[in-house]
């Protein structure tokens, strides 16, 4: 097993390309930690190379994560002063590999027979950006879009995620109209979210098939997009608090969705006839 100790290790440029991301449709990005590791070899994700802290190859609860690594790719050994600089942590795991992902295609958002879509506008947090992929997979919504905001594949996003972005489709897209037009040719529903004034979450149709916009922290929706949603949706809240945090509101709106739906595809009283 090959063994590096020098931070000029062509290696390290690798690691650090993978983690900047620097052109948006480079499919190399930097995974951080064994957990989402893990996650990626039980997606099918490859893995091009993995690199492991000698301070840390000891831990047994990590031999059996190494030897599969080490047979699916190459598996090097660093010092812990070169892992410090292979990992963007502050105190990294001692786990890093560089993975092949490349976006989803719109597509594969829409395959379900109820396609349930989040579509983020501008979202620059890529800790918030990964916490709606979570939520989204979580409430079983069928994918997500990102427009113009935080790469949804950066370091960042992935671990906001916890291994979702890896299971759902998730899809960059550079242009807005270009999804609505897709969406619309499709026959999603579209909902702009609005702090107020919407259709309360409880009372929107969440359950046909459709398309939720969400807009930035704190600027929200532009006026043009809200205008050309079929319906604006809201989330209830009480006064005197004005939003929620994109996370929040997306996995509200997400799990009442899936209450909605839930409930529609369960048998009546009716047709289960009457108990014993």
């Amino acid at each position: 097993m090959q063994q590096i100790s020098s931070r000029r290790n062509s290696i390290v440029a690798r690691f650090r390309d993978a983690a900047r991301r620097a052109a948006p449709l480079d499919a190399s990005t930097l995974l951080e930690g064994p957990r989402l590791i893990e996650d990626a070899l039980a997606a099918g994700v490859t893995i091009d190379v993995a690199a492991v802290s000698s301070a840390q190859t000891t831990r047994d609860r990590w031999s059996s994560l190494l030897e599969r690594l080490g047979h699916v790719t190459q598996l090097v050994h660093v010092s812990p002063s070169v892992m410090a600089a292979l990992s963007p942590l502050s105190t990294p795991t001692g786990l890093v590999a560089i993975a092949s992902l490349r976006p989803a295609p719109f597509e594969s958002t829409i395959r379900a027979a109820q396609p349930l879509v989040l579509s983020l506008v501008g979202v620059q947090d890529p800790g918030n950006t990964g916490a709606v992929i979570r939520a989204a997979e979580a409430g079983g919504a069928t994918g997500v879009v990102t427009v113009a905001g935080a790469d949804p594949y950066g370091w960042k996003a992935l671990r906001g995620s916890m291994g979702s972005t890896l299971r759902l489709p998730v899809v960059r897209a550079d242009d807005a109209e270009r999804i609505r037009a897709d969406a619309r040719a499709r026959g999603l529903h579209q909902f702009a979210a609005v702090p107020r004034g919407g259709t309360p979450t409880t009372d929107a149709d969440l359950s046909r098939p459709c398309l939720i916009w969400l807009g930035a922290e704190g600027g929200g929706l532009a006026p043009p997009m809200m205008d050309d949603a079929d319906e604006l949706v809201s989330v209830p809240m009480h006064a005197p608090v004005e939003s929620l945090n994109i996370a929040v509101a997306s996995a509200l709106i997400v799990y009442e969705a899936a209450r909605q739906r839930a409930h529609r595809t369960a048998p009546s009283l009716a047709a289960r006839g009457p108990s014993a």
